[in-house]
């Protein structure tokens, strides 16, 4: 009978220890999920951040307290804003921004913990919204609108803004800001038309650019052709006069060969061809008959009889 009240008084002291362990236990243990922290504060103060998941420790209520944050980037739009460039065009930009929770102890400090991101974008909008103005006035509109893309710095402008708004925001607000960029331009209609008569100018200097370069080749090409067709035509009067004199040359030997063979028939043929080149169908003449070449007319008429 004694040794099962002992039994039971032991399980009762043992199940109370057990309890008791597992109320400190769940009253100072934290456990942190992956992509969050836990910000603790001892009587209302902000004491530290736990930001590595995993598990940690607290003093228990009401000493300290622990308030969940989500350290995961966010994304946030920033409303149209109408600002001046620097060559006074009026444009209306729109940026998003992704953001994430930097500093939680600044934060919380600067932000609070109810509706902390709500409060948090709206500290950026702000900022964002004063960045953009000082950016982009000292840009001119063809950085942001051009048919060029040499003119063209929608990345520099960016990176400008990241510059301009990130360390603000981490230091004031305890915000990280990982990325900035433009996500919509559009013009107040007063400006449509500057705009449009800008990009017609810059398209009617390209099609000068091309005109130029298309005569510049054209003439290039004519001048090469006309140079290759005098050539042509010089290596042919060369080619011409070379065989012209090369017909002459054997003209000539065979005329020379035909006299040194027979001086007479060579005297004979070509009284003949003298003959030939003097008188037509139609030609009277009156002549010696004993001068050359017609003497051989008077010698055939010799030899008839």
């Amino acid at each position: 009978m004694v040794n099962t009240l002992n039994t039971q008084r032991g399980l009762r002291a043992l199940v109370g220890t057990l309890a008791l362990l597992a109320i400190l236990f769940e009253a100072t243990a934290l456990v942190v999920a992956e992509g969050h922290a836990v910000l603790i504060t001892r009587f209302g103060r902000p004491l530290r951040a736990d930001i590595e998941a995993g598990l940690h420790w607290k003093l228990p209520w009401p000493i300290d307290q622990a308030q969940v944050l989500d350290m995961r980037r966010r994304v946030y739009e920033t409303g149209q804003t109408e600002m001046l460039t620097r060559d006074k065009k009026n444009v209306i930009a729109r940026t998003f921004v992704v953001w994430s929770i930097g500093d939680p102890l600044q934060f919380t400090q600067a932000v609070g913990i109810r509706n902390a991101p709500v409060e948090a974008e709206s500290k950026l909008d702000g900022l964002l919204t004063n960045a953009a103005i000082g950016t982009l006035g000292s840009h001119d509109l063809s950085a942001l609108v051009s048919t060029k893309p040499s003119d063209l710095q929608v990345d520099q402008i960016e990176k400008e803004l990241l510059a301009a708004t990130a360390p603000m925001a981490l230091q004031s607000y305890g915000v990280k800001i990982e990325q900035i960029r433009l996500e919509r331009l559009a013009l107040p209609k007063e400006n449509v038309t500057a705009v449009f008569d800008q990009m017609r100018a810059e398209r009617r200097q390209f099609e000068a650019k091309y005109q130029a370069e298309g005569e510049q080749a054209a003439s290039k090409i004519r001048s090469e052709a006309d140079l290759e067709a005098a050539r042509i035509r010089a290596k042919g009067s060369e080619e011409v006069a070379r065989i012209r004199g090369e017909s002459a040359a054997k003209i000539a030997k065979v005329y020379a060969d035909a006299h040194r063979i027979d001086p007479e028939l060579y005297r004979f043929t070509r009284s003949l061809e003298s003959i030939d080149k003097l008188v037509t169908g139609n030609t009277s003449l009156i002549l010696r008959t004993d001068s050359e070449p017609f003497s051989l007319l008077k010698d055939q008429e010799k030899t008839q009889k």
